[in-house]
C-alpha cells in the first residue's frame, strides 16, 4: 500500500512522462508535489522503486522508467495536425489541410501545429521553400518574433514582427527581394509564434 504522498509521486510522474515523453527531475517531481526537500522526494520515489511501479537509473539525470506502461518506456510518438500551407512571399489565404506529421517528441507541446513553408521570404533566417515549422499556437507575441500573421482576417503570412513607436506593426520578411509591409495594429492578428523548424532532404 502507498501512502498519499508515494501516490502523489507516482501520479506526477506518470503525468510528466506522458506530457513531455521523458521522466523528469527530482527538483521537478518535488516542485510538481509542492515539497522543498527532494530527500523526501527521494524517499518515496525508493518506495516506488520497492513497489516495482518504476526503476531508477543510480547518478544518471532523469533516469527514471516507469515499469508496465510501453508508452512511458518507449521514445515518445506524437503527431500534430497539419494545418495547411503558409505563404512566406505575398500575401495569399491559408489552405486548409487534412495531413498530419509525426515529430516525436522533440517538438511536443500543448497547442503547437505544423505549417509547410510555400516562398522564400524567410530564406536569411534560414527558413527555406518547403520547410516545415513548428508553431505555438497563441495570440500574442514579442517584437522580434517569427509569426504567423492574420492580415484583414483572411490573408497569411510568416514574417518578423516588429513593432513600431507609432503603435504600427511591421512585418518583416528576411529576403531583400521582398518589400516589409507596415499596418496599423487593427489589421493584424497574431495566430502563432514559431517555436521550431524541419527540413526534408531528397
Amino acid at each position: 500500500m502507498l501512502t498519499d504522498r508515494q501516490q502523489d509521486t507516482y501520479k506526477f510522474i506518470v503525468d510528466y512522462f506522458d506530457e513531455h515523453g521523458r521522466a523528469p527531475l527530482l527538483s521537478e517531481v518535488a516542485h510538481g508535489i509542492g515539497l522543498s526537500s527532494q530527500g523526501s522526494v527521494h524517499n518515496y520515489i525508493q518506495a516506488l522503486v520497492n513497489e516495482g511501479l518504476i526503476e531508477r537509473s543510480v547518478g544518471r539525470s532523469r533516469g527514471l522508467r516507469l515499469l508496465g506502461r510501453e508508452s512511458a518506456n518507449e521514445p515518445l510518438s506524437v503527431t500534430l495536425p497539419m494545418m495547411g500551407r503558409i505563404a512566406a512571399g505575398r500575401l495569399i489565404e491559408a489552405v486548409p489541410d487534412e495531413s498530419e506529421i509525426d515529430l516525436g517528441g522533440m517538438f511536443s507541446g500543448k497547442d503547437r501545429f505544423v505549417l509547410k513553408v510555400n516562398g522564400e521570404s524567410m530564406i536569411d533566417k534560414g527558413i527555406m521553400d518547403g520547410d516545415y515549422v513548428v508553431i505555438q499556437s497563441q495570440q500574442t507575441a514579442k517584437h522580434g518574433d517569427i509569426v504567423v500573421a492574420l492580415v484583414d482576417g483572411y490573408d497569411a503570412t510568416l514574417k518578423t514582427l516588429l513593432k513600431n513607436t507609432d503603435q504600427t506593426i511591421t512585418l518583416m520578411p528576411a529576403n531583400s527581394e521582398f518589400k516589409p509591409v507596415t499596418l496599423s495594429a487593427d489589421r493584424l492578428a497574431i495566430q502563432g509564434v514559431v517555436v521550431g523548424q524541419l527540413r526534408t532532404y531528397p
